[in-house]
């Protein structure tokens, strides 16, 4: 999977954009990039964009896995908000998988949108 994290918004949030075949290593890389970053701060908000992201061919059990490796990195990600933008369905569905296994005790409140401009808006709020 490739990825870009975007600073630019700070204090804000940090806009992660991801593209490509994944794996549950790939989280942990992009997990791993984002704290260890000299430009983050803990606690703050995220935009995830999944909406290139190829999820196609996961099994359910890689929901846990990565609920795993979030919870490795829960002390230096802090408890922002995280909204998720999807493409369709399957997404919505994955990221409500993630939330109801444990996700949503990591983040402080999670979303899930179809467009920057709703994520935004609902960190606004």
């Amino acid at each position: 999977m490739k990825f870009e994290i975007n600073f630019d918004h700070m204090p804000a949030y940090v806009l992660i954009r991801t593209e490509g075949e994944t794996s549950v290593r790939d989280f942990d890389a992009l997990l791993t990039t984002l704290v260890e970053s000299p430009r983050w701060i803990t606690g703050t908000d995220q935009i995830v964009d999944h909406r290139k992201i190829e999820i196609d061919n996961h099994p359910s059990n890689e929901a846990q896995e990565i609920e795993d490796i979030v919870k490795s990195h829960n002390e230096k990600l802090g408890n922002g908000r995280c909204a998720f933008i999807v493409k369709d369905n399957l997404g919505f569905g994955l990221i409500r998988m993630y939330e109801l296994i444990g996700g949503g005790n990591i983040n402080i409140k999670v979303g899930i949108f179809h467009s920057i401009n709703e994520a935004v808006e609902w960190l606004k709020q």
